[in-house]
């Protein structure tokens, strides 16, 4: 099994469906928190709609398609990292914490091993980000992890009643400090 060690406390691994119900419980408890950058909150009701996102998470990693890994502090479910998409020699990143977790640098050390995963164990040329404009968190991510800020997409993504615009961020292989 994937698993790696963020910190001293903090693990990355993939999910298995005995996680669903802690995982459920995480979203429901920060629902509003979440809601600010999280689209899919309104289709994720129930612990069967998180077994069905850990089915397609394994179905992906099975295939090669993504890669996603649940955060765990110890045996509490926190967070997500992942490649939510890998298409050739490139990735696509997401993450999400939960907000008593936010603010440890957590999210930024879990994805600076996820890059380097890319990069050195997939042989990803690329790896991407995409946050909303005014998602100034994940800006600082990016930016902090030596990604630079390509273009912006406007009304990239509907977030329940309204469109917002994205900042696209790429790291190159041969641009990566990992």
């Amino acid at each position: 099994m994937l698993k790696w060690q963020i910190d001293e406390h903090i693990i990355a691994r993939k999910f298995t469906l005995d996680d669903a119900a802690s995982v459920f419980a995480v979203v429901d408890s920060n629902r509003i928190y979440l809601r600010q950058w999280m689209p899919w909150l309104d289709q994720t009701t129930s612990v069967a709609n998180i077994e069905q996102f850990i089915q397609k998470a394994q179905e992906g990693y099975a295939n090669g398609t993504n890669l996603i890994l649940g955060l765990w502090d110890n045996t509490q479910f926190v967070g997500v990292i992942s490649f939510n998409k890998i298409d050739g020699a490139s990735a696509e990143i997401g993450y999400w914490i939960s907000e008593n977790y936010q603010g440890k640098g957590i999210i930024r050390r879990a994805v600076k091993l996820l890059i380097e995963y890319g990069f050195q164990d997939l042989n990803l040329a690329t790896v991407n980000i995409q946050c909303a404009t005014n998602n100034l968190k994940s800006h600082a991510v990016a930016q902090r992890l030596g990604f630079a800020q390509v273009k912006t997409i406007p009304n990239n993504e509907w977030l329940y009643d309204h469109y917002v615009d994205h900042a696209l961020y790429v790291l190159t292989q041969s641009d990566s400090p990992y």
